[in-house]
């Protein structure tokens, strides 16, 4: 179970080994600071050291502060859409690229709660986001 507070979320032991798997690999490559590279660090020794089948993952244990938060956040919107854009993962087949992508968004939205909870006006910088930007702001026409 992937939970935080009273939110949760089930996932299988492969499902679990893989979102952990696939999100160490878009923390790498999004990772810009000492700071982030360690999160990923830490993420990478969980799996290899503390991961058994079975176990729980709690978002504020496993993410305890904001700057973690928000960085992972924007790895699991990262990593949905380039499981979406077939740039990671095995799309020999496909039957688990819709519901792996859920679980990525799910993870994604209880993070950015928690960091909205602080008290911040926040959304993640996402791959996302950047292309809505960059599309509506050479589109958006206002008069006066």
């Amino acid at each position: 179970m992937i939970s935080r507070g009273d939110q949760f979320l089930w996932v299988s032991n492969q499902r679990f080994s893989t979102l952990l798997a696939f999100a160490q690999e878009v923390g790498g490559e999004v990772a810009r600071t000492d700071e982030e590279r360690g999160f990923v660090e830490r993420l990478r020794r969980f799996a290899e050291e503390e991961v058994w089948p079975g176990i729980g993952f709690d978002l504020e244990e496993r993410f305890p502060g904001v700057a973690e938060k928000r960085f992972w956040a924007g790895v699991f919107h990262d990593l949905g859409r380039r499981i979406f854009l077939r740039q990671i993962g095995n799309h020999d087949v496909t039957f688990w690229q819709s519901s792996t992508i859920g679980d990525a968004y799910v993870i994604a939205r209880m993070l950015t709660r928690a960091v909205q909870e602080e008290g911040e006006v926040w959304d993640p910088d996402t791959e996302n986001n950047r292309e809505a930007k960059e599309y509506h702001g050479s589109r958006i026409n206002v008069r006066l």
